[in-house]
């Protein structure tokens, strides 16, 4: 007999895309994972694009009463987005938006992210009220599921206050557009049952003062802790009421397939000041003060926080010796000009300057964006500052909890004597002083019943604190989830639980969706399904499955992000670790099977469709690079691999007959494909691609360059620089359908010489390798001997350092980079070398014609992104920076090998080329390739712009 599952999915099949189910166990694991320490396996993960098939999910889990769970970044901390049922995980195209009212209002689709929205929203002065910290990740789904708020959202922000209209999907599969009056009007027709029920419970919340005048103090505070029942006392309307109910309602009541916002102003002049006081008591009286106050943001830490980010080099050196109650705050005031900005900060300074006496540090207002930035970077530092220096085998944990600020310092002081209690001795507090919200964070194993009993016993104790002593919130802005789903009733009393029963029983009477969030019988469920988190590898055992590096990594939505890769990885080392000591023949059996499927499964998912680019270090909190674990890892598999290795030192020992021949190969392939067509060309290569992973032809694929003739760049100048033309510049040649047909060395010559530079190139050219290649492979030996030999012939020929060395290809210039440091060579690449060198004495004539311009993975962990976007924007009135395209996928010969990498990372970007575009720029001759391929117009280095756009200076 067919189980629900089966009968659920086979409902659907016909309605979904056979993509859409995803039934391995390797993937269920890893997209099972959230940035909670909760884990759940998902029987069955599911894709949904459009409202459409959201509707047709919801209605077969109905029909078969299966549960299921929406997912939309996975980056939520309190367990409300996991389940060992059905996972609905939201694809990212489905993030649409339709900006509203010169951006006063802004109409959103569930999968766009947060920060994509302030982006849209900046040309208009406006942003979204929610400022979460993961803003850069979360999805806006999730943020309004959450109700979640931030920095400077405080209350009157939030999505509560500033949702204006939605389109939901009911447990029964019924749809309500809050905007459409026909909408309403059909549900209140077909619902009546449903829309009396609401109405009566709200009347009889508002015929109870007591509890009544609970929720009007509870929301004063920041409050996520079950159901937002103020929205049974703040309207009348049934509509309203059941909008605002599902804010925050984290997925258990419906699925928010849009959202409405009302906007708020972005205020564009900001100033910020840090202050140190020796007294958090005199800190916590000063921000109530501050209160009264037009003040953007206030952020409290307190002396363990300050300690733990006291390697930031703008922070004083001796805060380790400060008295053990001081603490910081870091003050920011915003206008909508200077003058009003100057009368914001003269309040503020005559305020603070009343606690003088207390004061240790004191950094002024400054409205200098980088030094302001340095101060963020201190607050935004505190919480994976904690997770760095945690033990192997623990997780971070982060509370999240709000007091009246009359009772601020001492719920500051009574956590502190929690944490000594329970000798939680690295946990700090941080926060959102002005909504009197804390943030705690610290690390707690779970792997004996000790541990677990320990943090059982301290939630207890918390719990008793904020929610009945201090009359608090226990959930200020990051859900209740099941991490405190125990303690809603604690904290609301029996009647106000007795209230959210009824409305989850009312909106999911079957209760299919998300169940055990909020509303769990068990009280042991804080205490369940911890997440374990074994010592699997020192690259990555720091990591904290927060889940930040997943919108740069250009495999998402192919295969595997940074944070599934390391969580499926850490669960192949669990079931060795079990294996070995497990006797069970059954028990055996089952996780041989699991481990077989990831074994089998990772190395497509995990190992080679990784780009190994290095940017998700940039994203994560604790910085670990994915792309270096990945890499150690082909360095074990080539170990034993004697062809490979074999391969590898020929190429080293011979690397200028090796290019020669892929040139020669790319050419006789344009002859081929000449004579019996690209279609047939692609359609040879294919079986070969799919068996071995050899290239597979597609149309951008280049002829092979012509070899390098000196006497194109003879000439003497009295300024110098040593120019290494990367590897692709000198094999591939520009594409077909460009204009500009001169290769990359002749442009550079075209430049410096309009410059005034002479160009030394080396004589062994034809043999240099920067080494990337290699190490990218897992083969850092050879890459190393390649590296140290370019840099040794480069340092003979800048004369050890006098003269500047220049890579036409941003991967060479950061692959070389840090040796070549060492050794006091200077090294640019090409877009860094325009704007230092030659921008000053070029003339431009900007062109009026838009460019398409793609910002490399390495020109950003470099830091001289800003530098290249400054020569295209001199170069051309109109610059276009796709959004949403951080990697292209390429990943040196990846985007020929594993062609699916590339298309997947630049599936958008196509739609973004506007009609009156016909080129594109960047600065690496590979990528250069893939967005040819992908965008529809023809892409090369940003150095044929300016060489077309400049002439001699006068």
């Amino acid at each position: 007999m067919a189980t629900a599952l089966t009968l659920f999915q086979q409902q659907l099949s016909d309605k979904l895309p056979a993509s859409a189910f995803i039934e391995d166990y390797a993937r269920r694991y890893a997209f099972g994972t959230d940035a909670s320490f909760y884990r759940l396996v998902p029987q069955l993960v599911v894709l949904v694009s459009d409202q459409r098939q959201a509707q047709q999910v919801i209605s077969a889990a109905a029909t078969h009463k299966i549960a299921i769970t929406f997912r939309a970044a996975g980056t939520s901390l309190s367990g409300q987005a996991i389940t060992d049922s059905v996972l609905v995980l939201l694809a990212d195209s489905w993030s649409g938006y339709e900006i509203e009212n010169q951006g006063h209002t802004i109409r959103l689709e569930p999968a766009i992210i947060g920060a994509r929205v302030n982006q849209l929203l900046a040309p208009f002065g406006r942003k979204i009220g929610p400022d979460p910290a993961s803003i850069n990740s979360c999805k806006i789904a999730g943020m309004a599921a959450n109700n979640s708020s931030g920095m400077c959202c405080g209350v009157a922000q939030n999505s509560y206050h500033t949702v204006k209209d939605m389109t939901l999907i009911f447990a029964d599969g019924a749809v309500l557009d809050t905007r459409c009056q026909q909408s309403r009007a059909e549900f209140l027709q077909t619902h009546q049952q449903f829309i009396k029920d609401i109405t009566e419970l709200a009347h009889e919340v508002s015929s109870n003062p007591q509890l009544a005048q609970r929720i009007a103090h509870k929301y004063r505070l920041k409050n996520t802790t079950g159901y937002g029942l103020n929205a049974l006392l703040d309207y009348q309307d049934p509509i309203e009421i059941i909008k605002h109910l599902m804010i925050g309602s984290e997925g258990t009541l419906g699925f928010i397939a849009d959202i409405t916002y009302h906007t708020v102003v972005e205020h564009a002049h900001k100033s910020t000041a840090f202050i140190i006081f020796d007294d958090i008591s005199q800190v916590c009286e000063l921000v109530k003060q501050l209160a009264s106050l037009d003040v953007a943001a206030v952020e409290l830490l307190d002396k363990r926080s300050l300690i733990s980010v006291a390697q930031h080099a703008i922070m004083p050196k001796d805060v380790h010796s400060y008295p053990a109650d001081s603490a910081a705050l870091l003050i920011e005031v915003r206008a909508e000009d200077a003058v009003k900005l100057a009368d914001l900060q003269q309040q503020v300074d005559e305020l603070v300057a009343k606690f003088s006496a207390h004061q240790l540090v004191t950094m002024a207002f400054s409205t200098d964006v980088k030094r302001n930035a340095l101060l963020w970077n201190i607050r935004k530092g505190t919480f994976p500052a904690v997770g760095a220096v945690r033990e192997n085998g623990t997780t971070v944990i982060i509370e999240d909890v709000a007091f009246e600020l009359d009772v601020l310092a001492q719920g500051v002081q009574a956590l502190h004597q929690l944490f000594d209690k329970y000798s939680y001795d690295e946990a700090i507090i941080f926060g959102h002083a002005l909504a009197g919200n804390l943030h705690f964070v610290f690390t707690q194993a779970f792997d004996t019943p000790a541990q677990v009993a320990r943090y059982e016993q301290f939630m207890q104790d918390v719990s008793q604190l904020v929610a009945v002593e201090l009359n608090g919130s226990l959930k200020a802005e990051h859900g209740t989830g099941r991490n405190m789903a125990p303690f809603v009733a604690t904290e609301w009393g029996a009647d106000g639980f007795a209230v959210m029963q009824r409305i989850k029983q009312l909106f999911d009477e079957d209760n299919i969706l998300n169940p055990g969030v909020i509303i769990n019988a068990d009280e042991n469920c804080h205490i369940q399904h911890l997440k374990s988190m074994p010592s699997s590898d020192d690259i990555i055992d720091k990591c904290i499955e927060c889940g930040f590096c997943e919108t740069v990594c250009p495999s998402k939505g192919l295969t595997l992000t940074p944070r599934q890769r390391i969580t499926l990885w850490r669960r192949r080392t669990e079931l060795v670790n079990t294996l070995a000591i497990t006797d069970d023949l059954s028990v055996k059996q089952q996780l041989n099977r699991q481990l077989k499927s990831i074994e089998n499964d990772f190395q497509y998912l995990g190992i080679d469709s990784c780009a190994a680019t290095g940017l998700c270090g940039m994203k994560c909190p604790v910085g670990i690079n994915t792309g270096e674990f990945i890499k150690s890892l082909r360095t074990q598999q080539l170990r034993d691999n004697k062809t490979a290795r074999y391969a590898a030192n020929f190429a080293v020992k011979h690397f200028a007959a090796v290019a020669s021949t892929a040139r020669f190969g790319l050419t006789s392939l344009a002859v081929i494909r000449n004579i019996i067509g690209a279609p047939m060309l692609r359609s040879l290569t294919k079986p070969a691609n799919k068996l071995l992973g050899t290239p597979l032809y597609y149309s951008a694929w280049p002829r092979g360059e012509q070899p390098i003739n000196r006497n194109d760049i003879a000439s003497t100048q009295l300024d110098k620089v040593v120019y290494l033309p990367s590897c692709a510049s000198r094999v591939f040649a520009p594409d077909e359908t460009a204009l500009d047909q001169r290769s990359i060395m002749q442009v550079m010559h075209s430049l410096t010489s309009k410059a005034g530079i002479e160009l030394l190139l080396p004589e062994q050219v034809n043999e240099l390798c920067c080494g990337m290649p290699f190490a990218s492979k897992g083969l850092p030996k050879q890459a190393t001997s390649k590296a140290e030999q370019l840099l040794t012939i480069a340092e003979q020929l800048s004369e050890h350092g006098r003269y500047p060395i220049i890579f036409d290809a941003s991967p060479c210039a950061l692959t070389t980079s840090a040796a070549a440091q060492q050794r006091g060579l200077t090294v640019l690449e090409s877009a860094e070398f325009a704007y230092q060198y030659l921008l000053p004495k070029l003339t431009l004539t900007a062109q009026s014609e838009p460019v398409m311009l793609h910002v490399t993975c390495s020109s950003k962990r470099r830091g001289s992104e800003q530098q290249l976007v400054d020569v295209a924007k001199a170069c051309c009135s109109e610059v276009i920076i796709p959004a949403d395209i951080e990697c292209c996928g390429f990943a040196g010969d990846k985007g020929f090998n594993l062609p699916e990498l590339n298309a997947n990372a630049l599936k958008t970007l196509r739609s973004q080329v506007p009609n009156n575009c016909s080129s594109g720029i960047s600065n690496s001759r590979s990528c250069e390739i893939g967005l040819t391929q992908h965008s529809g117009v023809n892409y090369q280095s940003v150095l044929y712009l300016l060489d077309k756009v400049s002439q001699v200076a006068s």
